[in-house]
């Protein structure tokens, strides 16, 4: 029987160079998925804390909104009339109507300020 040497070869650089792009590209390549799953999951993350946020608004708005109703049911059911008001409806009417009525316009004209600047943004 024949036996077989191995011959030492020298190592081809170029090769080897290759090989250890190739490993590099796949490194990165897995490193960019998972980099792409956490950043999905934290898109999940944050769409689960605008919903609560929004169903928190939407609550608060209803009860917000029950208890103008309540007070002006009060109002309402009150002996006194339109232009002669009580002490308790007057109160009950100026809490409605927010310390400042005259503040109220230059509050929403910087609401709508703000909402132009940030639609310009996108």
């Amino acid at each position: 029987m024949k036996k077989l040497t191995k011959i030492k070869t020298k190592p081809n650089l170029q090769e080897s160079r290759l090989r250890k792009n190739c490993e590099l590209y796949d490194q990165i390549r897995a490193d960019t998925v998972n980099d792409i799953e956490s950043l999905t999951l934290d898109f999940q993350h944050m769409t689960l804390v605008a919903e609560s946020i929004r169903r928190n608004y939407r609550a608060l708005l209803a009860e917000n909104q029950l208890l103008k109703d309540t007070l002006l049911s009060i109002v309402d059911e009150c002996d006194c009339w339109q232009g002669n008001r009580c002490d308790r409806c007057q109160q009950i009417l100026k809490i409605l109507a927010g310390d400042n009525p005259e503040q109220k316009p230059d509050a929403a004209r910087k609401y709508r300020a703000i909402l132009s600047q940030l639609r310009n943004l996108e």
